[in-house]
């Protein structure tokens, strides 16, 4: 694009002020921006996308493994709190399988397409997306429960036990039983929601296990991999 931007001021400098070596100059770089523009659009355009695929998976691998290692210090300490650690512990086990799922899927695709092919980049990026969807959800079950584990049902049980044998009832043990009773509330909300969101990472790990049993089905020809089930699993 450069050499055209510049062809086009030099040629309108050129008649403006009547100077055809200018002139000239100015159509040379027209013409060498043109047929360069048209060699990337069509011959180069495989590895150019396959470059820039290649650029944004890396970025999403940074950003999974930044974010991976932050889940697994936040679920193992999320574990160590009691009542919520039966979910932490499918957090920690939802995690190791994500991966796991990811590794599986690049070892087949390894297996089917050299590691520069564009189709390799877009599928594994596709996969990736799919990983980091699961990751955000695991994301979300960590702050639920540090919110969830910072509320004790049984000392807020003993509590209310206390205030029903309170005869009669004064203004200020009602307010006190109404914000008891919605502390209880909220925690049952988000512990339902962290369950919400672990069903939702199983549905996510059965579709990596999906893409995996495609990948291992196909192929190696391009022809296979041009056809609509191809654009199918990545979509």
């Amino acid at each position: 694009l450069y050499p055209i931007a510049l062809g086009s001021s030099g040629a309108v400098a050129g008649l403006l002020f009547g100077i055809p070596v200018l002139f000239m100059a100015a159509l040379t770089g027209i013409f060498l921006g043109t047929a360069w523009a048209m060699i990337q659009i069509f011959f180069l355009y495989e590895k150019i996308g396959s470059k820039y695929i290649r650029h944004l998976n890396e970025r999403q691998k940074e950003y999974g493994r930044y974010v991976r290692s932050l889940l697994e210090q936040d679920l193992n300490a999320c574990r160590s709190v009691k009542e919520i650690e039966a979910y932490a512990e499918e957090g920690i086990k939802q995690l190791a399988t994500i991966q796991e799922k990811l590794a599986d899927v690049r070892e087949l695709l390894k297996l089917k397409l050299h590691h520069h092919d564009l189709a390799f980049g877009r599928f594994f990026g596709a996969a990736e997306q799919v990983a980091l969807i699961a990751l955000n959800n695991l994301k979300n079950i960590v702050n639920l429960l540090k919110s969830a584990g910072t509320i004790r049902p049984g000392y807020i049980q003993q509590s209310l036990n206390k205030l029903a044998m309170h005869k009669p009832q004064t203004h200020e043990d009602i307010k006190q039983k109404a914000s008891l009773e919605s502390r209880l509330l909220l925690r049952d909300y988000q512990l339902r929601r962290v369950s919400s969101l672990l069903i939702k990472n199983a549905e996510t790990i059965t579709e990596m296990e999906r893409i995996s049993a495609a990948v291992s089905e196909w192929q190696t020809n391009k022809k296979r991999f041009a056809n609509p089930e191809f654009e199918s699993v990545i979509n």
